[in-house]
């Protein structure tokens, strides 16, 4: 009698050919269906069932079992669906809706065949600026690297003391390997860090230095000039020095993610109620969007979306916004306060599956 009454979710088996990142992207929105009381949250294949067990035990193995499945499964695999999640949504006497969750940060449908599929596409870096059709729907981006226990720690750093002005620890990422902009990204985060540098403040700057795809070796004067700037450069940080430095920092800063999305980070900052300054605010936006000036600030200097650089006279813009910040403390107060109320009534696992849901059942209507 019970399933009668509760809306049966499952999650279809993936194409694509890596089930482990695959799961990982679509692993914050299924915390959330899995929390709802009126929810009965399956997946579509047993292997899944069990792996995504061993993994939210803790247990090691699961992305290793699911490397074999892809093997041993003869369908076809495709790149593109590693980021696109097939979901059915069975009604109680309403119907079923097909819908899919594509995480990718790109700014395209990542997956069309899911696109053809589906009945309603929730796209997690959604331009406002793009046409997608009518069945696109915006959606926040989940963060795969926190599960419950790590939320909850998040949201207990909220009242840490902040010893530090500011922080921004980032990966240098270039663009796609073949366009005329690669290296844009990095020039623009370097001279950030260069601007952020010349402040006298007390300040917890990191620059993370990642593998290319190219399989080049990252260009040494970049890193030339961070050292000079005296910015750590590092291959990697863990979790517990990237949000240590986030909680104990005045202003948090983070720029747009991979593809100019909204960076993963940014559920860890709104959890956490952190001060986020922004060099440009994102140009994709969420159901409910971020506003500048609230739960975060804009310093109007950013990558453009055809991944222009700003004229170097801009960048201090963001040494003046941080500056003015630094010096109207009840400003940057009120941010971490209007941030912290955005992830609780917006972003928990379980309020971004109620919308999931209750966009999917207007749909119906």
């Amino acid at each position: 009698m019970a399933d009668r009454t509760r809306t049966r979710v499952t999650l279809e088996p993936t194409s694509g050919d890596s089930p482990g990142t695959w799961h990982a992207y679509q692993r914050y929105y299924v915390m959330g269906l899995r929390a709802l009381p009126d929810v009965r949250f399956n997946h579509g294949a047993l292997v899944d069932q069990v792996l995504d067990g061993i993994r939210e035990r803790g247990w090691r193995g699961a992305h290793f079992g699911w490397n074999i499945a892809a093997k041993l499964n003869r369908d076809q695999r495709s790149e593109n669906a590693t980021h696109v999640g097939r979901y059915t949504f069975q009604f109680p006497d309403r119907g079923m809706i097909k819908v899919a969750i594509d995480a990718h940060d790109g700014r395209d449908i990542r997956d069309p065949l899911a696109y053809d599929w589906s009945d309603l596409y929730f796209k997690t870096s959604r331009w406002p600026s793009l046409s997608y059709g009518s069945k696109v729907r915006p959606l926040i981006c989940g963060n795969g690297a926190l599960d419950n226990a790590r939320i909850s720690r998040l949201v207990e750093m909220r009242n840490r003391e902040r010893d530090l002005d500011l922080v921004l620890i980032a990966k240098l990422w270039p663009s796609k390997p073949a366009s005329p902009t690669y290296w844009n990204p990095v020039e623009h985060l370097v001279r950030v860090f260069e601007t952020l540098a010349a402040l006298k403040l007390r300040t917890h700057l990191c620059a993370l230095i990642p593998p290319l795809t190219t399989g080049d070796s990252f260009p040494r004067h970049f890193i030339k000039r961070l050292e000079n700037a005296r910015v750590s450069v590092k291959r990697d940080v863990t979790a517990e020095e990237l949000w240590n430095a986030t909680a104990t920092s005045r202003l948090a800063f983070v720029r747009p993610g991979k593809h100019l999305c909204v960076s993963w980070r940014m559920i860890d900052h709104l959890a956490m109620g952190a001060c986020t300054v922004c060099d440009r605010a994102a140009y994709p936006e969420w159901p409910v969007p971020l506003r500048a000036g609230h739960e975060l600030i804009d310093c109007g200097c950013g990558i453009g979306e055809d991944e222009s650089l700003p004229d170097e006279a801009e960048y201090s813009r963001i040494a003046e916004t941080v500056m003015q910040l630094l010096a109207d403390p009840e400003r940057a107060e009120q941010c971490r306060r209007d941030a912290a109320d955005y992830f609780d009534r917006y972003v928990t696992p379980s309020q971004i599956a109620r919308y999931l849901l209750e966009v999917s059942q207007k749909s119906l209507l």
